[in-house]
């Protein structure tokens, strides 16, 4: 069941001053935070590889988010596999791996495995 927010709760902010900046293996990351929620804004390079370049084990994260730009492949253990493009929302389950096929930059409302509790996933 949705929490109601009082109107004293809204807010916009603009990722020209995240609260964070970081690069990490390559992935340029802003946070900006929204109350509790964290939103990122990460732009992953071409080639980039999840099990390559953050190390070999499948991301146990669930993302929800917003690609403005490039493109994603992500794959699972059991065979799936999905292509996140520009203009495109998405969920990724847990347990994937991801390789950057075009410059990307991807909207993330998670921090982490919170987006399965937060957004019911």
């Amino acid at each position: 069941m949705p929490i109601p927010l009082d109107p004293s709760a809204a807010m916009a902010r603009s990722f020209d001053a995240p609260d964070q900046s970081s690069v990490v293996s390559g992935v340029a990351k802003d946070v900006l935070q929204l109350g509790d929620t964290p939103v990122v804004r990460a732009v992953y390079p071409t080639g980039w590889v999840h099990s390559v370049d953050f190390g070999p084990e499948p991301c146990a994260d669930t993302h929800v988010g917003y690609c403005t730009a490039g493109r994603l492949r992500v794959w699972w253990a059991d065979g799936s596999e999905l292509i996140v493009e520009a203009g495109q929302a998405f969920v990724l389950p847990p347990g994937h791996d991801a390789e950057c096929l075009e410059e990307c930059t991807l909207i993330q409302f998670d921090g982490g495995d919170s987006a399965a509790r937060r957004f019911g996933l």
